[in-house]
């Protein structure tokens, strides 16, 4: 209900109902992210960072460390545990031999794991029009940029890393 007293109109509560879904999916992708690492071997970051390299095919190791959210020494020994479980390689940027780029060894082991989803995913849009995809797309795309944007000013508002501890 809104603050002040009145009852909300259609448009707010679907609204306040689109916010908590969002909330909802979230948290849903957290877990299914969770149970495909752990049948990996995986820690949940890992596997994130697995499907950023998916999604871009290869970046450096300050890009993703931007795109986590963490520190550069922690996704260097996040890529060191990857390239030793044969998950990564880094490789020498043709453009300039002084980069190094990590890039996805291969995407079997990961890509399997997830088929089962994305074909869900396919059939419950199947009967929507390119419009509503478009639509639904450009939802999402809005959300993600929302969500980077809060992470980014929680981050500069407060401690970097909040749970970790600093050395003395």
């Amino acid at each position: 209900m809104p603050e002040d007293g009145r009852v909300p109109d259609e448009r707010e509560r679907l609204t306040a109902e689109l916010a908590r879904q969002s909330r909802l999916l979230a948290r849903q992708l957290v877990r299914f992210y969770d149970a495909v690492a752990d049948q990996l071997g995986l820690h949940v970051t890992d596997l994130i960072c697995l499907a950023t390299l998916r999604d871009r095919g290869r970046a450096t190791i300050g890009e993703l460390a931007a795109e986590l959210g963490l520190t550069t020494g922690a996704v260097s020994r996040m890529v060191d545990r990857l390239q030793a479980g044969g998950f990564v390689r880094r490789a020498r940027d043709p453009s300039d031999a002084r980069r190094v780029l990590v890039e996805l060894a291969t995407t079997e082991s990961t890509v399997g794991l997830f088929a089962p989803q994305f074909a869900d995913l396919t059939e419950s849009v199947a009967d929507l029009s390119a419009d509503q995809l478009r639509l639904l797309l450009a939802h999402l795309k809005a959300q993600t940029t929302i969500s980077r944007e809060a992470a980014d000013r929680v981050r500069r508002a407060g401690r970097p890393h909040a749970t970790r501890r600093t050395r003395s």
